[in-house]
């Protein structure tokens, strides 16, 4: 059963979300890769992922990488990105494609505290014609050594930390995320299945109750083990 702490923190994490922000993948393939993405898509409050895999039966995100967060962030697989990114613009998004082309503007120049898609293309090819003849903007990180790009996974990573701190600063953490909202996001964690009641949840708490066990961390971990000496096999 859940604690209150436990009811609380999901309340907590849940208005946090960004549903006016989504990620798309162009044809990402390396399961590391995605796993890493969702990762850094929860860290940063986003509720979606819409992804295009590059083949018919593409190998699904790493566990052990994504540590869970397939649960709260869904990884949407979409047979056109194109026409999905199409029917999202129909709904008020901007789109901005990570591409070195000759009008690209710095990522940090674009206001991201409105809707946005922001598209990361294929580890090799970068993104397609088809993606890029729906965008609005595109963006590049700057580089200062020799090479012309992050890893996309570490591209999202900054990427989305410099929509963090846009959306932060315009007071877009603190809000109260409508009923619907809330509701849509109750049902697709599943919480019902852990016994928690989605009017527990409509509201963010001012803080947390504190913890029944009190704080720990991975840094505790270990502790008061005897060490191995050396030499003694």
């Amino acid at each position: 059963m859940a604690t209150p702490r436990r009811i609380a923190r999901l309340a907590q994490v849940l208005h946090r979300r960004q549903p006016e922000i989504l990620l798309a993948l162009d044809g990402v393939h390396d399961p590391h890769n995605l796993s890493a993405i969702l990762r850094s898509a929860d860290a940063t409050g986003l509720t979606r992922i819409l992804w295009q895999p590059d083949q018919e039966d593409p190998d699904p995100p790493n566990p052990e990488v994504a540590m869970g967060t397939e649960r709260w962030v869904a990884l949407e697989a979409v047979p056109n990105l194109r026409e999905a990114i199409l029917a999202l613009k129909g709904n008020g998004y901007r789109v901005a494609a990570t591409h070195l082309a000759a009008d690209a503007v710095d990522f940090r120049q674009v206001d991201w505290t409105g809707s946005w898609i922001i598209v990361l293309g294929n580890e090799h090819r970068g993104c397609t014609d088809e993606i890029l003849s729906v965008t609005d903007v595109n963006i590049v990180l700057p580089m200062m050594g020799f090479v012309q790009s992050l890893n996309v996974s570490v591209a999202a990573a900054v990427l989305l930390y410099e929509v963090q701190r846009q959306r932060a600063a315009a007071g877009l953490y603190q809000r109260t995320l409508p009923t619907e909202t809330v509701r849509t996001l109750y049902e697709r964690w599943g919480l019902a299945n852990d016994g928690i009641s989605c009017d527990d949840l409509l509201v963010p708490p001012a803080s947390l109750p504190p913890s029944e066990q009190g704080h720990t961390d991975g840094r505790h971990k270990g502790k008061g083990r005897p060490k191995r000496q050396r030499g003694s096999g």
